[in-house]
């Protein structure tokens, strides 16, 4: 069986090769921690651990065990072949866009910030080179998914904290409703095709409630955007299940899913949600609306440089129609986001990187893939995570990045099974 962590023939010492073996593994409890972190935010349930900077901690593990395991001869650092060129066009340009940028400090920040997702992507991609592996970090999102699900349930049942006074959100990063909600459509879909995984019919229905409660903390946020991910995540899901009775018990599992929230939903989130289509009459989808006309102002005059990474708002007084008013919005999708911010070649280089990761991933669905169920999870949470984006837009997210680096691991998992058994085809008709 091929070892991910083999060095070269030729290694003198034992010692090298378990050395290899041991920052690898470094890296990937790196990446797991890395991923419960950036969902549970442990330091806001334990404030003793705020000092710790525990984001920072996780990320340096997982920084050190990828560089360790190259500079002692293990596997170099990878984007997942031509993607690479996606990737570092759009760091590239989020960097340099302080040069340009109508705010110069927040740029440089930005830019920064798009460094350290350009590390996760890169360390999820390299060291998830086995399929327990990427099972690991799989199971890591999805069960830490169940954290700020559950806040969001509690204070919504409690009435504790809510946005306009009936929408659920927690704290840190989940203080944005849309932010939380776009999490837990990931975290959900991961989590409904991990079960797949269980044997045990208790530990399968503790899973299934689990995908209820993070559900759950989805419809609690009142995000029209997020029940449009759902829905997405949802389907891609049906679509990337194997046939016959498998298929059978996933389109069991979804319809399940579905009756429920047509059941347990709340009349207000059917309301909200039905505003997408009468936006004219809300003031929020029409914020959305005013955005995307600045960001369509911005392209129009700066297509090639945008204004600068996260310098959207400061470009509002000058691009934004004027019938929007004074109050700035942030771009709303991400499509949009990357362009007006970074530019038209940037924008580029960006759908190069989500395609490839989305396209391998699903490819990873298919036999003879080692991890068929996480890919399918993986691309669903991309699916409904990048619909969500269509009316949120977040370019800097680790959750992003994350899942693209588990994408692209799982590409890279089954490119390798289909090189094996051709290889060994060849060598049985030989």
């Amino acid at each position: 069986m091929h070892n991910a962590d083999a060095l070269p023939r030729g290694t003198p010492a034992p010692f090298r090769g378990n050395s290899v073996s041991l920052a690898a593994r470094v890296g990937v409890f790196g990446v797991a921690l890395f991923a419960v972190t950036i969902y549970a935010l442990p330091q806001y349930i334990f404030p003793v651990l705020e000092p710790l900077r525990v984001g920072v901690l996780t990320a340096a593990m997982m920084s050190a065990g990828l560089v360790a395991r190259w500079v002692l001869g293990g596997a170099a650092p990878t984007a997942g072949g031509l993607r690479v060129f996606g990737l570092v066009g759009f760091l590239a340009a989020a960097v340099a866009s302080q040069l340009w940028s109508l705010d110069p400090a927040i740029s440089r920040w930005a830019g920064n910030e798009a460094l350290k997702m350009g590390l996760v992507y890169v360390a999820a991609a390299s060291l998830l080179d086995k399929p327990e592996r990427l099972r690991k970090v799989a199971w890591a999102v999805a069960i830490a998914g169940c954290v700020p699900a559950y806040y969001a349930v509690s204070n919504y049942l409690t009435g504790t904290n809510l946005l306009e006074g009936y929408r659920a959100r927690w704290t840190g990063t989940f203080l944005d409703p849309n932010r939380l909600s776009m999490a837990l459509v990931a975290s959900s879909m991961i989590l409904l095709a991990m079960r797949a995984r269980l044997q045990n019919p208790v530990l399968r229905f503790l899973a299934l409630a689990a995908v209820g409660l993070q559900i759950w903390g989805v419809v609690v946020t009142y995000s029209r955007g997020a029940a449009l991910g759902l829905g997405v995540g949802l389907l891609v899901y049906l679509l990337t299940g194997a046939g016959g009775n498998r298929r059978i018990r996933s389109l069991a599992v979804v319809a399940g899913v579905v009756v429920s929230l047509l059941f347990l939903a709340p009349e207000r989130f059917w309301n909200r949600t039905e505003t997408i289509a009468s936006y004219t009459e809300d003031a929020s989808a029409m914020g959305r609306i005013y955005a995307w006309q600045t960001a369509a102002n911005i392209l129009e005059r700066r297509p090639l440089t945008g204004v600068g990474a996260s310098a959207f708002l400061a470009a509002w007084a000058t691009y934004a129609p004027g019938e929007a008013g004074a109050h700035a919005y942030v771009a709303h999708n991400l499509i949009l986001e990357v362009a007006a911010e970074l530019g038209i070649p940037a924008l580029l280089a960006f759908l190069v990187l989500l395609s490839a990761c989305t396209w391998g991933a699903w490819r990873a669905t298919r036999p003879p893939s080692p991890v068929p169920e996480e890919a399918r999870g993986i691309v669903a949470a991309l699916a409904g995570y990048l619909v969500c984006q269509m009316f949120a837009g977040f370019m800097l997210s680790f959750f992003l990045f994350l899942l693209l680096g588990l994408a692209t691991a799982a590409e890279r998992l089954a490119r390798r099974e289909r090189q094996l058994a051709a290889a060994n085809r060849h060598g049985h008709g030989a």
